[in-house]
């Protein structure tokens, strides 16, 4: 509801207007003045700002503003050409009031060209009585630490100060906390509530911008439904989407708060954060490194969990001195090798890697055991195959790497739909790639019982989602030494406390029909 001006507050307008001209004022919806616009001849005194404060005093009733000002503290004066500009804050009990400024702007004859206000006439909070009884700096920087999962990261500065924050017509006895956190790089303004430890509103203010770029979703034979590409094959441009590159630091380069690319040599720079590339420049495999690893945290955390690599990590996504792509698990960065197909060419192949550092930042030094390092593979591929099932009406989605392993004898890298049945299918070889696939079937076979197989998409979104979160929150119960039967009793330990322990006889009955329980 809209306040009307009192009778003196119409007086003081018309007073107002006599002793200027062309005068426009506008009314707030507390029935103060909000703005005015023209020329006003103000009395001048020795000081200029004193002469403002004058003029202040004199029209309060107009403005809403205490007569004597008390509550109105100077807070600068800045000289522009040929003009002056006066800028006050409203207080309260002596604590300010977030973003209650009043300004005066006068022209060279210090005339009154603008006056701004953002006042609040009636705010009745007893500080004295909610600082004695709620919580103190100490906790609130406790508590902001807590809601940014800040422990597990380098904090570069916090503080924290009183504030009375204006919400929904009502006030709140606040503490600001100014938070600066490293790798990623956050700065954040938080507010939270003396009285009951609430956040009243989180503000970013680190300057960040989005860019955009073109990558293949998750790769070409995907993209364009063709089994039959080569490494040769001119690919064309339907197989490339436009996406927008998400919260870059606006350096020029592919940098944000979960990826920097700032180890791959020759990197992309653009200033105006258009990367338009094609396969073939490494500067291609930058984008897609920097769009797929961004989008699958992001789809991490969408799915509840705000903990697990949540981080800027250190990529090299064209290595041309790599044959392999790997994560380096004692200096948390990615590698994607850059012979043949470059491997950051294949989203699958991305995806996959930046699955260790999942497992990584969870259980550190997972996969000590033979079966554990074939669980992390089987891991890297079934989250790659999922995290795409839908891609292009599903085609070939249950092979990873489609486009990286042209001309393998399957045609890909790996499959997750294999046959394979533990022990007997388990070589236990060096390498654990091949009992990998044992695992990852596995998987596989539990977002299909989930509804994977459903012929509606919705179904299968579900079933894509749940079998991503179950598995993520089952990570946390292995540790390093973890084998195929711990790796089961995670994931039904987990569904007992996800999703109330719901079709467990299909979890088991995966397990059995794999061998592995």
């Amino acid at each position: 509801m809209v306040a009307k001006p009192a009778k003196k507050q119409i007086e003081l307008a018309k007073k107002l207007r006599q002793h200027g001209e062309k005068i426009k004022i506008l009314w707030s919806k507390t029935g103060t003045v909000s703005q005015i616009d023209g020329l006003i001849t103000i009395r001048l005194l020795d000081d200029i700002e004193e002469s403002v404060r004058n003029f202040l005093r004199e029209y309060s009733m107009l403005f809403g503003i205490k007569i004597d000002l008390s509550d109105l503290k100077f807070i600068g004066r800045a000289d522009g050409i040929r003009t002056v500009h006066i800028r006050y804050q409203q207080h309260h009990d002596g604590i300010p009031v977030l973003n209650a400024f009043t300004s005066v702007h006068l022209n060279k004859e210090h005339k009154i060209i603008k006056i701004k206000l953002n006042y609040h006439p009636a705010i009745t909070l007893d500080t004295k009585r909610i600082l004695g009884q709620g919580i103190s700096k100490e906790q609130a920087i406790g508590f902001v630490k807590s809601h940014l999962a800040a422990e597990t990261k380098d904090i570069h500065h916090s503080s924290a100060n009183l504030i009375i924050y204006p919400k929904d017509d009502a006030f709140y006895l606040a503490w600001e906390v100014r938070i600066s956190l490293k790798s990623p790089a956050q700065s954040h303004h938080i507010y939270v509530n003396v009285e009951d430890g609430s956040i009243l509103n989180r503000i970013d203010v680190l300057k960040k911008k989005d860019g955009t770029g073109k990558v293949f979703i998750p790769n070409p034979v995907v993209a364009l439904g063709d089994l039959n590409l080569t490494p040769d094959s001119d690919i064309p441009e339907k197989a490339y989407k436009e996406v927008i590159l998400k919260e870059l630091d606006g350096s020029g380069f592919l940098k944000g708060p979960y990826v920097d690319t700032g180890d791959t040599p020759n990197r992309a720079y653009e200033t105006a954060l258009v990367f338009n590339y094609k396969r073939g420049d490494g500067r291609f495999c930058e984008v897609m490194a920097y769009y797929h690893i961004d989008s699958c945290q992001r789809f991490i955390q969408s799915i509840g969990f705000n903990n697990i690599c949540n981080k800027q990590i250190k990529v090299n996504a064209y290595a041309s001195e790599s044959y392999i792509s790997y994560f380096e698990p004692h200096t948390k960065t990615l590698t994607f090798a850059a012979g043949g197909i470059p491997d950051a060419e294949d989203a699958d192949i991305i995806v996959h890697e930046y699955a260790h550092a999942l497992q990584d930042d969870q259980v550190p030094g997972f996969g000590m055991t033979d079966e554990g390092c074939a669980m992390g593979q089987g891991f890297g591929d079934f989250l790659a195959a999922c995290f795409f099932a839908e891609e292009n009406g599903g085609f070939n989605r249950e092979a990873v790497g489609d486009w990286d392993g042209i001309g393998m004898i399957q045609h890909c890298v790996r499959r997750v739909d294999s046959k394979k049945h533990y022990p007997e299918d388990y070589l236990d070889l060096l390498r654990c790639d091949a009992d990998s696939e044992i695992w990852s079937a596995t998987l596989w076979d539990i977002y299909l019982a989930f509804g994977g197989d459903s012929k509606k998409k919705e179904k299968r979104m579900i079933a894509r989602e749940r079998s991503i979160k179950l598995l993520l929150e089952s990570y946390f119960f292995l540790n390093p030494l973890s084998q195929f039967k711990d790796g089961a009793d995670a994931i039904i330990t987990a569904n007992a406390h996800l999703f109330a322990g719901r079709d467990e006889k299909k979890i088991r009955a995966t397990f059995i029909k794999r061998g592995i329980l």
